[in-house]
């Protein structure tokens, strides 16, 4: 799973969630209070050969919102992204925090995906066959 179709099923499930509150992702930024989700970080661990574990920390800024309107969307938003699991199957969410905001920033929900990754392996290259008189150098 790529980073984009994780964005991509982070959006749709706001949109179920939080009908009414718009996602911004590019474009005019809308006038009333808005989300704004975003790839905060990505770590790749390799566990054995060929295999990674990917954990990418997404953001989710609620923007133009009142603190407390906030505060209590902060479990269902846990939900929206607990719950994407069982949509797309092929990543879990291994943490999830809430951070008030700051100074001209809205707070932030911000979830941890995990998903593994096989990377291609090239195939094997074959040992020549010997025919009979040959020679090794």
């Amino acid at each position: 799973m790529s980073v984009q179709q994780l964005r991509e099923h982070i959006t749709s499930a706001l949109e179920r969630y939080f009908p009414d509150v718009p996602v911004y992702v590019n474009g005019e930024k809308p006038q009333t209070a808005y989300f704004y989700p975003g790839l905060i970080s990505a770590t790749l661990d390799r566990q054995r050969e060929g295999r990674y574990l990917a954990v990418y920390r997404f953001g989710i800024r609620y923007e133009q919102g009142s603190l407390l309107e906030a505060e209590r969307m902060a479990d269902k938003l846990s939900e929206a992204m607990a719950g994407m699991e069982q949509e797309g199957g092929s990543f879990r969410v291994a943490r999830q925090a809430w951070e008030a905001g700051g100074e001209g920033k809205g707070p932030l929900f911000t979830t941890d995906y995990m998903v593994y990754l096989q990377s291609e392996k090239p195939d094997p290259i074959k040992m020549g066959q010997m025919i009979g008189g040959e020679r090794l150098k």
